[in-house]
């Protein structure tokens, strides 16, 4: 699979603390995109927002259950 360079958009991963939510950040981050990462363990997140940062990407986390409507409310 090949990812195109994203540079310049926004990728939104959930389940990012871990497994392939984590692997998916990063390979998003490697091809320049913006994450946005969610994950239910905040603190968990932090190892991978590092990570993404080092580089060169910007990220933001939350901790939050997707499954939850009110809680993805804007």
């Amino acid at each position: 699979m090949t990812i195109k360079n994203l540079r310049g958009k926004r990728v939104l991963v959930t389940g990012a603390a871990s497994g392939i939510g984590r692997a998916t950040a990063l390979a998003f981050a490697s091809q320049g995109a913006e994450l946005v990462l969610c994950d239910l363990d905040a603190a968990r997140l932090e190892p991978v927002r590092e990570a993404v940062c080092a580089l060169g990407v910007r990220c933001t986390t939350h901790g939050v259950d997707v499954s939850d409507e009110a809680a993805m409310q804007v």
